[in-house]
């Protein structure tokens, strides 16, 4: 009998696959607790999903001011293993910890 096992990647080397051209920015993929998962996407963003992203967002940001940081459509790392890209996201206020992170993809 074969033993097999799943390979599970790192955001770092899930960042370097885009670097390397493995993957490209044209590939809807997101990194889910080790495993790159092609998301699919049915159909474009309707109006009632952009409406309430724009509306749930913008009361979020007003709500948590003080306490959080509102991000949209943006990738997240959770873990050593996962970067996902939620439609709304609250987080730590410290920006800066996020600066890296949000602009390699």
């Amino acid at each position: 009998m074969t033993q097999t096992r799943v390979r599970l990647w790192t955001v770092n080397e899930y960042h370097r696959m885009f670097e390397t051209g493995i993957l490209t920015e044209n590939e809807r993929v997101e990194l889910i607790e080790g495993q790159v998962v092609v998301v699919i996407q049915m159909s474009a963003k309707k109006p009632p999903y952009a409406a309430t992203t724009l509306c749930a967002s913008d009361y979020l940001k007003r709500l948590l001011s003080e306490v959080g940081l509102v991000r949209v459509q943006d990738p997240i790392q959770l873990s050593q293993y996962s970067e996902p890209e939620p439609g709304i996201a609250v987080v730590q206020i410290d920006a800066r910890k996020y600066i890296e992170s949000s602009c390699t993809k």
